[in-house]
């Protein structure tokens, strides 16, 4: 079994992750996102919770042993992530 980071398993980090993709759902800058419409609107809406989610995915798949798969889904949370910061960074 793969012993996980921190000594902790991956699966309590994939907990760990799904509820921070659910505060993510709940809190999200809607004061940035007040006059954003189509693609950055739904970028900051919700982009953050789904790199929750993506990375949640990524610590199960890892738990399961299958460590390509889940460096896959790693990145394209970080390409999710980096979509946002632009998203934020260029909210008015």
């Amino acid at each position: 079994m793969n012993p996980g980071f921190l000594g902790l398993p991956w699966a309590v980090w994939g907990v760990a992750a799904l509820a921070l993709a659910a505060v993510w759902v709940v809190v999200w800058p809607a004061d940035r996102a007040a006059g954003a419409t189509g693609l950055r609107f739904l970028l900051l809406r919700w982009s953050h919770a789904a790199v929750w989610l993506l990375l949640a995915a990524s610590f199960f798949v890892r738990g399961m042993g299958a460590e390509g798969p889940a460096n896959v889904i790693a990145l394209a949370a970080l390409a999710v992530y980096l979509a946002f910061l632009g998203a934020i960074v260029t909210a008015g």
